[in-house]
């Protein structure tokens, strides 16, 4: 039975129409996809053409569906997670969820630790010898999506332990909490590669399969570099997108 939208509802039309087609496109079959087209939407759901261009705008937005010149709109195969240059630093979860995924996360280490010299390296001489140190896997619909290692510039006596974090969901909202510490800008580094034995394990694929690595310095708002984060991302299921102007 198809879902219709609560007119009673505080949630924009356009909201409705945009989760029913997100939750009909993740469990369609083959041939099974639900109508697209402008025409079809304003008569399935009686509403005016404004909140189905505003439904339809989102779904291309969050990488749902591709529109083609003359041809239509058409479901991306695998509904791959393509992210905009603009997520903002810690956020990836609550942008999952506000596209209708359902994510979930484990952190697998928090503790003080001495910093790889890559991470020395990219947060400059100022940096300290031992940063807090997060690892953590993020999933979507229990199937691994990310692994990450962050390494933060906290002073010792800033410990908080993996069940705190897990409630609070992110360890820069205990940084800004706590310390006063915001993190208002990240430089970003992405490459292919192959995923590396322990990459394998967490993600659930073989040694050398294709990932997406992301590499992040993060900084504070005078400028100073405070962490660093490399992530792991499947590669099939993982997409950046990109804004260019002239």
């Amino acid at each position: 039975m198809n879902q219709t939208i609560d007119r009673a509802s505080d949630v924009p039309l356009y909201s409705q129409i945009k989760q029913i087609l997100i939750s009909e496109l993740r469990s369609a079959k083959d041939g099974d996809a639900p109508v697209l087209t402008e025409a079809g939407l304003i008569k399935r759901f009686h509403v005016s053409r404004a909140p189905v261009r505003q439904a339809l705008a989102e779904l291309v937005e969050g990488g749902y569906v591709v529109r083609h010149r003359a041809k239509g709109t058409f479901p991306v195969q695998g509904l791959n997670v393509r992210l905009p240059a603009a997520t903002e630093l810690g956020g990836l979860t609550r942008y999952l969820t506000e596209r209708g995924m359902n994510p979930t996360s484990r952190v697998t280490d928090l503790a003080r630790v001495e910093a790889p010299s890559e991470v020395l390296e990219a947060l400059g001489p100022q940096a300290p010898a031992e940063m807090l140190h997060v690892q953590r896997v993020i999933y979507v619909d229990g199937q691994p999506l990310s692994f990450t290692r962050t390494y933060l510039c906290t002073p010792p006596h800033f410990r908080p332990d993996i069940a705190e974090l897990e409630r609070t969901g992110t360890v820069f909202a205990l940084i800004e909490r706590d310390l006063g510490v915001t993190f208002t800008r990240g430089e970003q580094q992405i490459w292919a590669s192959g995923a590396s034995r322990e990459d394998a394990r967490v993600l659930g694929v073989k040694t050398g399969a294709p990932v997406l690595i992301v590499v992040t310095t993060m900084f504070t708002p005078d400028g100073r570099p405070g962490g660093w984060r490399r992530a792991v991302n499947q590669a099939d299921d993982f997409k950046y997108t990109f804004g260019l102007s002239r």
